[in-house]
């Protein structure tokens, strides 16, 4: 048996086990050295890969799909510095609890640290951001050799879904020649009944300190037999298990309210308050609203005001439901942390029957939310089509089945703030294990090939023209996304902050050259150049009928709406001034009577 063929049917063994463990895509890129691992994952039936000509669209695009999908995906790529363009696709995985399997190829022993070209230390080289990494000597493709490779793709595959989530990397030397046309012999060492060749059952998470279940479940509804002003909290979580809904029935049931960011799925139902954010600024207002136990799942939602008035009741209990150890907790106020899948806990709570909440409880909350939502409404009623006015838009005009793929920076805040509450929300996603705007146009193509509805991407300038080489998805891969710009010229959230008001900034125009970045493209050559259409709107009929337009249509499109920075930061802060003065006039919200 010559070497490449002995290379060829490891692999072949690998990624039928990859297949068979319930892996359903990969995403390629082109090189020479990973000739061997891509063309073995294009050649697995089970499999549909995605060719991409860079490597950094490439991992985002795997990790759009994975987050879509729920299932780990395969990503591989050459060697070199094409290698390191998976890092930050491998931190935001990590960050975001997403699994991914990483695959590099790498030169040899022998051709390291000598001078060979593309070739550099590949050891580890995603540090922490990946959960494992091995590196894949490949042994004799003998029975034993064969059967080692199998259990390797089960355990990496495992490993990438159980426990926290994350990036799996395995680095492959491989010596040439990288290519063979011999017919590969037969390989007898797969099950036979077509189940992977390790059946992994992973086991439920374990309670803090290695208790049994029952007990911190105990604790809990002991903690909450007694609590009449009750809170939850819902953050960021992407997976389509059921968390958004079972927290909106234990808020209904217990009469409590639910801080749902629209990232949970859980911005819906009676008890669902969407205004905290506009509200929670006003601090005589979230003075009043001082739970007794606060109940949190998901991760720490986007809303600063929400983080700071968490931060500012160190003395009431805040309960984190935390099945994979992902401590959202930066201000140090949870006081107990349950490793159980908190889908399971609401569940196990509402059998129990919550106790019921104080009389006035829920109700203050919804006055409040519903004077805020007057407020906006006012001023954005006043204002035309404005990039609030879109985040609001977009909550009420998507169908159920749809995604939104929402760009960090401005506009994953102005849907967390503006974002209505309603029965059927769509999904929401965004890349916010690390909060960067990398690879946004990637991800969301790699969403939209999960094939669940029709998806739309909500984003400004400055992300998409650090990810425009992400638009090839379009033409090449054949599929649809509809990308909603707001182009302001430039990073609009650095307006808000102190350093656009800062004396060294405003020297010779520092600010605005080195920090907000306008870059002065022209979006409509750019879709002509990747085979989208364009339209350009002023109007919020026109962005209506845009919509409906583009999802309504074949191919992708880019729905451009042009603001100005300057406004964009006048406009929040008569929102924010709007809603101060409905809360405090006469008869204004406030709190439950003590």
């Amino acid at each position: 048996m010559t070497q490449t063929t002995n290379t060829y049917l490891l692999l072949r063994a690998f990624a039928q086990e990859l297949a068979r463990c319930g892996m359903r895509a990969a995403c390629t890129s082109p090189g020479s050295r990973s000739a061997p691992l891509v063309l073995t994952l294009a050649n697995e039936p089970e499999l549909r890969c995605y060719s991409h000509v860079d490597e950094r669209c490439s991992g985002f695009f795997a990790l759009g799909l994975a987050k879509a999908s729920g299932l780990p995906v395969a990503v591989t790529c050459t060697s070199g510095t094409a290698a390191a363009q998976l890092l930050a696709p491998a931190i935001e995985a990590r960050e975001a609890r997403v699994p991914l399997l990483l695959l590099t190829a790498d030169r040899p022993a022998e051709l390291r640290d000598n001078g060979a070209g593309q070739a550099i230390d590949q050891i580890k080289l995603y540090g922490s951001a990946a959960k494992w990494f091995f590196e894949v000597e490949l042994p004799p493709a003998d029975d034993s050799g064969l059967r080692w490779m199998r259990t390797l793709a089960c355990r990496a595959y495992a490993t990438a879904l159980e426990g926290r989530p994350g990036a799996v990397h395995l680095n492959f030397p491989l010596r040439e020649p990288l290519v063979s046309d011999r017919e590969l012999p037969r390989d007898d060492t797969a099950r036979p009944d077509g189940s992977p060749y390790v059946l992994r059952h992973p086991t439920r998470p374990a309670s803090p300190g290695g208790a049994e279940p029952g007990a911190p479940l105990a604790r809990l509804k002991e903690r909450l037999r007694g609590a009449r002003r009750g809170v939850i909290v819902a953050g960021r979580h992407e997976r389509s298990d059921g968390l958004g809904e079972a927290a909106a029935e234990l808020a209904l049931k217990a009469g409590w309210p639910l801080l749902g960011d629209p990232l949970s799925g859980a911005r819906r139902g009676a008890g669902a308050i969407a205004h905290y954010d506009a509200f929670l600024r006003d601090t005589v207002q979230a003075g009043h609203m001082v739970p007794d136990v606060i109940l949190r799942v998901g991760d720490l939602p986007v809303s600063k005001p929400l983080r700071e008035w968490l931060a500012g009741m160190p003395q009431v209990p805040q309960i984190a439901i935390d099945p994979e150890g992902a401590w959202q907790d930066p201000s140090s106020t949870v006081c107990e942390s349950i490793a159980l899948d908190p889908v399971d806990v609401i569940r196990t709570l509402l059998s129990a029957g919550p106790a019921p909440a104080e009389d006035e409880w829920l109700g203050a909350w919804r006055s409040a939310d519903e004077r805020a939502a007057e407020a906006i409404g006012a001023v954005l009623s006043a204002s035309g089509l404005s990039e609030p006015r879109l985040a609001e838009e977009l909550g009420v005009l998507l169908p159920s089945e749809a995604t939104l793929f929402v760009a960090s920076s401005m506009p994953v805040r102005d849907i967390e703030t503006f974002w209505p509450a309603r029965a059927d929300p769509p999904r929401v996603l965004c890349n916010r294990g690390a909060n960067g705007i990398d690879g946004t146009v990637s991800s969301a193509f790699g969403a939209a090939a999960a094939g669940q509805g029709p998806v739309v991407l909500l984003i400004g300038d400055v992300a998409l023209a650090h990810d425009i080489g992400g638009l090839l998805a379009a033409g090449r891969l054949g599929l649809k996304l509809t990308i909603v710009l707001v182009q302001n010229d430039g990073g609009g959230i650095f307006d808000f902050l102190p350093v656009s008001r800062a004396e060294m900034g405003r020297r010779q125009d520092v600010y605005t050259r080195h920090v907000s970045t306008p870059t002065g493209l022209d979006f409509a050559a750019a879709a002509g150049l990747y085979g989208l259409r364009h339209e350009l709107v002023s109007e919020l009929t026109a962005f209506r009928s845009a919509l409906e337009g583009a999802i309504a249509a074949d191919g992708s499109e880019i729905i451009e709406v042009r603001t100005v920075r300057a406004e964009n930061v006048a406009l929040h802060r008569r929102i924010w001034d709007s809603v101060a003065v409905a809360l405090s006039s006469p008869g204004g919200a406030a709190g439950p009577r003590a």
